[in-house]
């Protein structure tokens, strides 16, 4: 009879392994060490991370996330807000840094109005997107110059006046000098993102270095009272909003391009033409005040127009106001205005200031339902029987008036405050 075959379907002997299962075993192992790994960091990395806290907390930080800045304020997955408690001295900062640099986390420090007065110790930190110095008695910035992620940087009230440091942070995109003593813009000639800049207060004179800067959005000069020329400013079409309050500028032609300018201010200039505001469609916020204008004929076209300050000029006439049916507050305080009739249609006003004014006769006022606020403080007027059916009013100022029926007044207008 012939031998049986052996049977190579039994298993191996016991102490025995195929080259495929120590393969199989070796790949087992390593893959458990890989889960063990992942585990251990998993606990590790937020014991580490309420650690780092804890410290922070003890030097002088408070925390926060950081918002994304859209119209939700949703915060923004990465990101670390790190604010500093008043008391926060540059010792403290410096001791902090060491937790900082192992978030390995986008930042947005405030120091704003803590005791720091050298930051030295920010040259290390690699993530920082926003940096806030206000208030502080810091006056070197060198520390930021390797700062390339630096997005938004605040200096206001502060002790600066070189900003040579910051002419190679080309990711810059918004820098407030509010209140600081710089007067050189030249650092900024390179800095092509930048979307806002404030130099309200500041020393600037010359503002030819912003004519290299073609995405700026929002520029505010307020008070930089050496400021007398906009021509820098001719081709900066991306402007929306812009501040010249309290400067020396009384030119507007140059910004005769600056078609989605929305905002604009002008208060106490010595602005007297402004037809360049033919151009400018898309305005809804103007600001006239104390300056030397006396005819808005260019005003008529502006019909976005929601917010207009023509309190302490020389305008008499408002006739070029009757179209512009979405303004929402209007200034007419300290001007010649005796006449109100052509406000009659603005369906949309929320607040009227006519203090100090020649306005005796208000009936033009009777179908502003939507009236909130009415300043008639210091006029000739005597009836105000038409405001009895204005029951949206809640703030009316009549002191210095004529009137005389108050009582009826306000039991017509129970909710409203009445001063009178």
């Amino acid at each position: 009879m012939a031998a049986t075959p052996p049977d190579n379907t039994q298993p191996a002997a016991e102490g025995e392994r195929t080259p495929i299962s120590r393969r199989r075993g070796f790949w087992f192992l390593c893959a458990g060490i890989g889960l063990l790994v992942v585990i251990l960091l998993m606990v590790f990395k937020p014991f580490r991370e309420r650690l780092d806290d804890r410290a922070l907390d003890k030097l002088g930080f408070f925390t926060g996330v950081c918002s994304d800045g859209g119209a939700t304020g949703a915060p923004e997955p990465g990101c670390l807000a790190l604010r500093a408690k008043p008391g926060m001295t540059t010792s403290q900062l410096a001791a902090a840094i060491t937790h900082l640099d192992t978030l390995h986390q986008t930042l947005e420090l405030s120091l704003a109005d803590s005791a720091v007065d050298n930051i030295d110790s920010l040259k290390d930190l690699d993530d920082v997107e926003s940096l806030d110095l206000t208030g502080t008695q810091v006056w070197n910035i060198d520390a930021l110059q390797g700062m390339r992620s630096l997005k938004t940087l605040v200096l206001h009230r502060t002790q600066i006046q070189n900003i040579a440091a910051l002419k190679d942070l080309t990711g810059l995109q918004s820098l407030n000098l509010w209140e600081t003593g710089v007067s050189n813009l030249d650092a900024l000639k390179d800095l092509g993102d930048l979307r806002q800049l404030d130099l309200r207060d500041t020393q600037v004179r010359d503002l030819d270095v912003l004519a290299k800067l073609p995405h700026l959005e929002t520029l505010k000069l307020g008070g930089a009272r050496n400021v007398r020329s906009v021509k820098p400013l001719e081709q900066l079409t991306a402007l929306k909003t812009l501040d010249l309050n309290e400067t020396q500028v009384e030119r507007l032609d140059p910004l005769k391009n600056l078609h989605d300018l929305q905002a604009l201010y002008l208060a106490n200039t010595p602005v007297r033409d402004i037809d360049v505001l033919t151009n400018m469609p898309n305005l809804t916020t103007l600001v006239l005040d104390g300056s030397k204008v006396a005819n808005i004929d260019a005003m008529q076209g502006l019909v976005k127009l929601d917010t207009l300050v023509l309190s302490r000029t020389q305008v008499t006439d408002i006739g070029a106001l009757k179209g512009l049916t979405r303004l929402q507050r209007l200034n007419l305080s300290d001007t010649g205005v005796d006449n109100v009739e052509p406000l009659g249609n603005l369906k949309n006003l929320k607040t009227l200031n006519l203090f100090r004014t020649d306005v005796q006769d208000i009936d033009a006022l009777q179908g502003l339902k939507g009236l909130q606020e009415l300043y008639l403080a210091n006029t000739p007027v005597k009836n105000v029987d038409v405001l009895k059916g204005l029951t949206g009013l809640r703030e009316l100022v009549l002191y210095g008036t004529r009137v005389s029926n108050v009582d009826d007044l306000k039991a017509a207008l129970p909710n409203a405050r009445i001063v009178w």
